[in-house]
């Protein structure tokens, strides 16, 4: 009883703000978040924070994913993550690590990146505030990333078997899986063509000049937002943002970046993945539809959206657990869950999946 009292009160209150605001109108913002848009298209957040005190976050964010590459790219976007740690232009070599971890902030922790499929983030975490260059020092890395990454031939060279080394290491039944599944639910999508390690024969072969060109082409202020957060004056490290990341200059050429989804498809697709090295298995259903449109980012209506699916998930996982137990033919699932997420880039779905025991699949 009190579960359903709590679910109409939930009710009540998305209904109430229905009826309060206009649908289509943007949620306020964090009074406490200082964001600005630069004129070369950069823009950044800044919040102070105090917990914990003394130490501060510095992430930059590119727009820039392995699904912009082109075929004789496929692998560079995240080969070129690898690359922003071994030289840059205030910072040669293997000094960005060297410094940052004489303060204290250690590589592969407060020191990382990673690249997705759509974007790539890199951060510097736990960034004590105790002197102002050591600030200057964290933007000045975030700078060089934009627009300094040296890419130099011997560098590039070196890292091809430490790449190599990531996809042997990464190359498991549970990966080959996904990227399978990838392929059969998406056919004919960008996202069926790219599984963000790449192409062993192109991380070997490539020309130093075409990850160049690659960096020259999509890492520039219009698909780059700058993110501090911590124990700072926010005033200043305004300032200090617009004075050291306005001069960056637009990418050359200014291309469009693509965006890509997962193409319709007029009948249920039903498909079967088998790997001899899997530890476990899954039967899921999904349920595909278009990602809701940018203009709706930031509005009530997205906000109610986002409760609702939220309910809905939260509702049916919670019957399938009480469910789970009783003597029904869900005892030969010991795991079930269902949930809603973004499936590639444009296309959302809504997944219910299952693990039942070994050779209870038909039932």
């Amino acid at each position: 009883m009190r579960k359903i009292a709590m679910l109409l009160v939930t009710i009540f209150a998305v209904a109430t703000v229905n009826g309060q605001f206009n649908p289509k109108e943007q949620l306020p913002s964090d009074s406490n978040i200082r964001t600005g848009k630069l004129p070369n298209g950069l823009t950044y957040y800044i919040r102070h924070n105090e917990k914990p005190k003394n130490r501060c976050e510095f992430h930059i964010a590119q727009d820039v994913g392995a699904i912009i590459e082109e075929d004789n790219e496929n692998g560079l976007a995240h080969f070129l993550e690898h690359l922003c740690f071994n030289g840059t232009e205030h910072f040669p070599g293997k000094n960005i690590i060297n410094y940052f971890e004489s303060i204290g902030v250690s590589f592969g922790g407060g020191i990382n990146a990673s690249t997705s499929l759509d974007k790539t983030q890199y951060h510097l975490s736990d960034v004590p505030t105790t002197r102002e260059g050591i600030l200057d020092s964290a933007l000045l890395v975030l700078r060089d990333w934009s627009c300094g990454v040296l890419l130099q031939d011997e560098e590039i060279e070196k890292e091809r078997g430490v790449i190599l080394e990531e996809w042997r290491t990464g190359n498991n039944a549970s990966k080959r899986m996904w990227f399978k599944r990838q392929q059969m639910m998406m056919p004919g999508s960008q996202y069926a063509k790219r599984n963000v390690i790449g192409d062993t024969a192109i991380i070997k072969n490539f020309k130093p000049q075409t990850l160049r060109d690659f960096y020259h082409k999509w890492y520039g202020p219009d698909l780059q937002a700058i993110v501090v957060v911590g124990d700072i004056d926010v005033d200043k490290m305004e300032q200090k943002i617009i004075a050291l990341f306005s001069p960056i200059k637009p990418r050359e050429g200014m291309t469009p970046r693509p965006r890509f989804g997962a193409l319709d498809n007029e009948k249920p697709i039903t498909s079967v993945y088998l790997d001899p090295e899997a530890q476990s298995q899954e039967i899921r259903i999904d349920f595909k539809h278009p990602h809701n449109s940018k203009k709706y980012n930031g509005t009530y209506a997205a906000y109610d959206g986002r409760i609702k699916r939220s309910l809905i998930a939260s509702c049916l996982n919670t019957r399938l657990k009480e469910k789970y137990g009783m003597d029904s033919w869900l005892n030969f699932f010991p795991i079930m869950s269902c949930g809603y997420y973004n499936l590639a880039g444009e296309t959302d779905v809504f997944e219910i999946s299952v693990e039942p025991d070994n050779g209870k699949e038909m039932e």
